[in-house]
């Protein structure tokens, strides 16, 4: 039970670090432990909007209830919003490939 915790605490702040980085680079508010709280709020709308709508709409609603958290929490505007999100995803990927080139693990 304490395991299972743990890991789930290590998982969220290691998601957190990407997004604390893309709101840094966009001079918003942001520390470690409000990046996780935010992908945890972040996490419960969006399940509960995929309990209420179709597939797409609940893409689309879940999309504004980010920005919407980001905005309020870090302090940016809806365009710097979106462009946190945008960055975040870029700042994963670039890590994934340095990682898999870095181990030289094939993909295909």
């Amino acid at each position: 039970m304490i395991d299972t915790l743990l890991w789930l605490i290590l998982v969220f702040a290691l998601s957190a670090i990407p997004l604390n980085l893309a709101v840094k680079m966009l001079s918003g508010h942001s520390t470690l432990l409000r990046v996780v709280i935010v992908n945890i709020i972040v996490a419960v709308l969006t399940f509960a909007i995929n309990i209420y709508f179709t597939p797409i709409y609940s893409l689309v609603i879940s999309l504004f209830a980010l920005l919407f958290v980001y905005t309020i929490m870090f302090d940016l505007s809806y365009f710097r919003a979106f462009l946190a999100w945008i960055l975040q995803v870029v700042i994963i990927v670039v890590v994934w490939a340095a990682f898999l080139y870095l181990f030289s693990i094939r993909l295909f």
